[in-house]
């Protein structure tokens, strides 16, 4: 099967979309023929071929600068149109609604190439982008109508696919409800579980630290304004006062990262906050931080399925996450982790300390974490997509 798959973020750049589409594609081309096209913050056009059954297409494209990590791209219409043609795909994979995927789904349309699109974001994101007031965002953010228009507006790309994937099932009913006329199925974003299930050896990035007396709190993505990391940093200073011995680890880079830092330089805990920027998720120190780490926090309220969140319960770690109705369907209270009230330190705080104090729960979740992360495996993703990519041929 000749399978082509367009995406506006694409590694080097981190994001859990790019993160989650090269995954997916070197685990495509271990038996079909696999084309990416997306784009980088350059001026210019490449073609890399990192295996006789991968292609790579890079676009020209213009980064944010709010976001370093983000590259948009005009249509390019023709361009993609000959891509198309050179690759001559037998389906075509989405991953977003951006410039690109609508000239790819344009040319499919023309050309009759049936098209499958993944959906990666939530309404609160949307709105944490459009809307500088932190206050606005998240009080739009509890708006069921604010977040049904966004919904429908994204249907309109949406519903002129052949099939819709939405690896977080919560979030299905807010497209039905907003008009979503496309058959959908929800198939996990997958990561390589072996990579982050067993512990190997400390890290160079935690040579400082005994790593029999610290226990280390953990954060993996950007640091952008939509992961609500101040929280975190607020919520960890209290932790920290009565904690010594725990640390709290920020991996990643965005915009946010000169203000975090600034918040961190006058926190009480400012000794124990620690930036280590980003690292590669290929990258065997990451998965032996993870496997270093005692809990894994994200106080985001945009998360839809977060790809450190399994690379997280793959390690064993016991999740602390924003208590949303999106979130709720990928992490049951005190199952495979705690909830607490968005946008309030003094709860993270609260849910942090119960898994610090209660080393009966933090356990029995971690075995948990270990025990049913396998089904986030990319061998198993990719075989189900592989599944629809045939129903479409049928």
């Amino acid at each position: 099967m000749r399978i082509l798959i367009v995406s506006s973020t694409y590694p080097p750049y981190t994001s859990g979309v790019a993160t989650s589409t090269a995954t997916l594609a070197k685990a495509l081309s271990q038996n079909h023929q696999v084309a990416v096209v997306c784009t980088h913050g350059s001026n210019t056009f490449s073609k890399e071929k990192s295996n006789p059954n991968f292609t790579l297409f890079v676009l020209p494209g213009i980064r944010l600068i709010k976001n370093k990590n983000i590259a948009v791209s005009s249509p390019q219409f023709k361009r993609i149109d000959n891509l198309i043609s050179e690759f001559s795909p037998d389906v075509i994979h989405l991953q977003d609604p951006s410039p690109l995927s609508l000239s790819a789904l344009a040319i499919a349309k023309q050309q009759s190439i049936p098209v499958l699109a993944t959906h990666h974001f939530t309404a609160e994101l949307v709105l944490k982008w459009i809307i500088p007031s932190k206050y606005f965002s998240n009080r739009l953010a509890q708006n069921t109508a604010t977040k049904k228009i966004i919904y429908r507006l994204v249907n309109l790309f949406y519903n002129r696919c052949d099939l819709i994937n939405i690896p977080n099932p919560a979030l299905i009913s807010y497209f039905k409800a907003a008009k979503l006329t496309k058959p959908t199925l929800s198939i996990a974003n997958g990561i390589n579980t072996k990579q982050f299930k067993s512990k190997t050896q400390h890290p160079p990035q935690l040579a400082n630290f005994n790593a029999q007396k610290t226990k280390f709190i953990l954060f993996v993505g950007r640091l952008d304004i939509d992961k609500n990391l101040d929280i975190l940093l607020q919520a960890f200073s209290g932790i920290h006062q009565q904690n010594s011995d725990t640390h709290l680890l920020l991996v990643g880079n965005g915009s946010q990262k000169t203000k975090l830092k600034k918040q961190a330089d006058r926190s009480t805990a400012s000794q124990a906050i620690h930036f280590l920027g980003t690292i590669k998720n290929d990258d065997s120190n990451l998965s032996d931080i993870y496997n270093s780490s005692h809990i894994f926090a994200n106080p985001s309220i945009i998360e839809n399925q977060s790809v450190s969140f399994m690379e997280a319960m793959t390690a064993g770690l016991p999740l602390v996450a924003s208590n949303t109705a999106i979130q709720r369907g990928f992490i049951q209270h005190a199952f495979n982790g705690l909830l607490f009230e968005p946008n309030n330190p003094t709860a993270l705080s609260a849910a942090l300390q119960k898994l610090i104090s209660n080393q009966k729960l933090a356990k029995k979740i971690s075995h948990h974490n270990r025990k049913t992360a396998k089904k986030y495996d990319i061998k198993n993703t990719s075989k189900k997509y592989i599944r629809a990519y045939q129903s479409l041929l049928a």
